[in-house]
């Protein structure tokens, strides 16, 4: 397949519109066979390169071909059949964009199963936009910026074994941050703006511990390296799926604080903001934040995940709106 006039997939979903075709290669991180209302099978495809994740679906008359040894063969129904065990298998595939029920859809009319030597899934793992060595150089300056028992906590709890998941882990499967060091990006961008707000409230006179909003800021999400993995593409572990990030989170918090003696009013100040950060029981908070380290770390959260939301989301209309997002609950106006 000629990767000539291929374009990435952020580039489709940024500047395509319903009729356009376009020509990509990335890896198939997952095919799914499903049916419609009608009975009619279909797959439903993840294709990720470095750029970005496109959600797609091949119909029963698309035509599926192997290249991988130099000829074009056709796929069996055998051979389609196990593409429901394919994993880091790079692909190229011509589609076209539709739109359905007001949003945009991606459909594949061809895909090609390449040569993994000539196209190596590692070069398509989409990583944040963000130089890692500049992420690294910020959280240690803030955990420096910390005063004692708290950043001699922090720095003994982010040792080598730790630091190494953390930084490479992703912060979500989809919706925000979905990449590799998608975590250690979300993390700065929340424990950045909720410093800010508490100093605005600190210097207002406010009894805010700025060294428990920051140590909290920075834990918020440790629980989501047992909830979530990452390969090609971020996957839920059983973990996550059964027991999810703030339980674990704090489950993992706690044993930290007991390991290393933390006081037990920091602890359960810490403790609290983690297991309040989603701000309502219905986001999956077991409690509602109610102190203002809580309440300043949960709406720095929030705002987080919208403008991430907001940012990447990408007009669907002459009004400029994007499509309806179900996690944020609402459209986005890209002007």
């Amino acid at each position: 397949m000629s990767e000539e006039r291929c374009v990435p997939i952020a580039s489709i979903k940024e500047s395509m519109k319903s009729g356009d075709k376009f020509k990509t290669v990335g890896v198939l991180a997952s095919a799914r066979l499903k049916r419609d209302k009608n009975n009619q099978p279909y797959w439903d495809l993840t294709i990720v390169d470095a750029s970005g994740t496109l959600y797609a679906r091949a119909w029963s008359d698309s035509k599926w071909w192997d290249i991988r040894d130099g000829e074009k063969k056709a796929l069996t129904q055998n051979e389609l059949e196990g593409l429901s065990s394919v994993s880091r298998q790079p692909v190229g595939v011509f589609g076209v964009v539709t739109k359905y029920k007001q949003r945009l859809q991606y459909h594949i009319n061809q895909i090609y199963l390449l040569d993994s030597d000539k196209y190596p899934p590692e070069s398509f793992i989409e990583k944040s936009p963000v130089p890692l060595e500049q992420m690294e150089a910020d959280f240690w300056a803030i955990v420096n910026e910390c005063g004692d028992p708290l950043r001699t906590f922090l720095h003994t709890l982010f040792s080598e074994d730790l630091w190494e998941q953390f930084k490479i882990a992703p912060a979500a499967v989809k919706n925000h941050h979905a990449y590799v060091h998608g975590l250690l990006e979300h993390t700065l961008d929340v424990t950045k703006s909720a410093r800010a707000i508490g100093f605005i409230y600190l210097n207002k006179g406010l009894n805010v511990d700025m060294d428990v909003l920051t140590a909290g800021a920075l834990l918020h999400d440790i629980g989501k390296l047992g909830a979530y993995s990452i390969d090609l593409a971020p996957q839920i572990t059983l973990y996550g799926a059964v027991i999810d990030h703030i339980p674990l989170g704090y489950s993992m918090f706690m044993d930290f604080a007991r390991k290393y003696d933390l006081d037990e009013n920091i602890t359960l100040a810490i403790g609290h903001i983690i297991v309040s950060h989603h701000g309502k029981k219905e986001y999956g908070s077991p409690v509602l934040p109610s102190t203002p380290e809580a309440l300043i770390v949960s709406a720095s959260d929030e705002l987080d995940f919208l403008i991430y939301c907001w940012d990447s989301a990408y007009p669907a209309d002459e009004l400029s709106l994007s499509e309806y997002n179900g996690p944020a609950q609402r459209r986005f106006w890209k002007t």
